[in-house]
C-alpha cells in the first residue's frame, strides 16, 4: 500500500471538480439526461468527458481544503454551476412543451394524455411530440456541439475549486424564461388563433341558426382545425426555434463568462 504515498491527491481533487461539474450537465441537459437512458451510460459518459477535459486541467493548482465542509463546498458549487447550465438548455425546450399543450387543450385534446416513462408522470401528447421534435432539431443543427464547447470555455472563465458562482447566472435565467414563454406563445399563436375563430363563428352560427345544432360538433370541428394548422406551421415552429438555440445558449452562458461563436453552429 506504500504506492498511495505517491499519488498527487491535488489532481484527485481537481478531477473530482471536473467530474462533479460535467455530472450536472449530464443529469439535467436535454439528450443527455433523459431517464431513458440508463444511469450506468450517463455515469459512465460524464466519466469520459472528465478524462478528456483533464489534460487542460492538469497545471491547475489548487490547496486543498483542511476540513470537510470546505470539500462540501467546493462539489457543491461545480454540481450547481453544471445544473444550471444543463436546466437553462432543458428550460429553452419547456416552450415548445408549454405551445403544445396549450394548443392541445384549446383544441379538445385535454383527456389525450400518455404516460411518458421517461417522466413518469401523464404528459399531453402534443407538448410531448412538440418538444422531442424541438430537441430532435437541437441535435441536428450541432447545439450539442455548442453546448460542449462552451463548457470547456467555462473552466477558463470559471476555474474549478474558485467555490464561487456568478451573479450574473440569475440574470442569465431570467432572461431564458423570458425567451421561453416568448417563443412558446410564438409557437402556439397560430392554432390558437385559428382555433378562438372557430369557436367564435360555431358559437354565432348556434345561435342565429339553433336548428343546425353546431355545439355538438364543434369541438370535434376544432380538433380538425388544429391539426390542420400545426400540420401546415410545424415547419415554421421549428424555425423560430431554430433561430433562438443560438440566442438561448449564449444567454446561459454569459452568466459564466464564454462566449458562444456563431461558427460552431457549422
Amino acid at each position: 500500500m506504500n504506492w498511495l504515498y505517491f499519488i498527487d491527491t491535488s489532481r484527485v481533487l481537481v478531477f473530482a471538480l471536473v467530474l462533479t461539474r460535467v455530472s450536472g450537465i449530464v443529469i439535467s441537459a436535454p439528450v443527455f439526461g433523459g431517464g431513458n437512458i440508463p444511469l450506468q451510460i450517463r455515469a459512465l459518459f460524464s466519466f469520459a468527458l472528465a478524462i478528456l477535459i483533464m489534460p487542460s486541467q492538469w497545471m491547475l493548482y489548487m490547496e486543498e481544503p483542511t476540513a470537510l465542509v470546505g470539500f462540501v463546498v467546493l462539489i457543491a458549487a461545480e454540481l450547481l454551476i453544471g445544473l444550471t447550465i444543463g436546466l437553462g438548455v432543458n428550460m429553452f425546450f419547456t416552450a415548445m412543451y408549454m405551445a403544445g399543450d396549450m394548443v392541445g387543450r384549446l383544441g379538445g385534446l385535454t383527456a389525450a394524455h400518455l404516460f411518458d416513462p421517461v417522466s413518469g408522470e401523464e404528459s399531453p401528447v402534443l407538448g410531448r411530440f412538440l418538444q422531442l421534435l424541438a430537441i430532435t432539431v437541437f441535435a441536428c443543427i450541432g447545439g450539442l456541439r455548442v453546448l460542449m464547447a462552451a463548457l470547456l470555455d467555462t473552466f477558463e472563465t470559471l476555474p474549478v475549486g474558485s467555490g464561487l458562482v456568478r451573479v450574473s447566472v440569475a440574470e442569465s435565467m431570467i432572461t431564458i424564461v423570458s425567451v421561453t414563454f416568448s417563443l412558446g406563445f410564438r409557437v402556439a399563436a397560430p392554432a390558437t388563433l385559428a382555433i378562438l375563430i372557430s369557436m367564435i363563428v360555431i358559437g354565432v352560427l348556434g345561435r342565429t341558426l339553433p336548428q343546425l345544432n353546431l355545439m355538438a360538433v364543434g369541438f370535434g370541428i376544432n380538433t380538425v382545425i388544429m391539426f390542420t394548422i400545426l400540420f401546415l406551421t410545424v415547419g415554421t415552429a421549428m424555425w423560430c426555434c431554430q433561430e433562438r438555440f443560438l440566442f438561448a445558449l449564449d444567454a446561459i452562458f454569459a452568466g459564466f463568462g464564454a462566449e458562444i461563436q456563431p461558427e460552431w453552429m457549422d
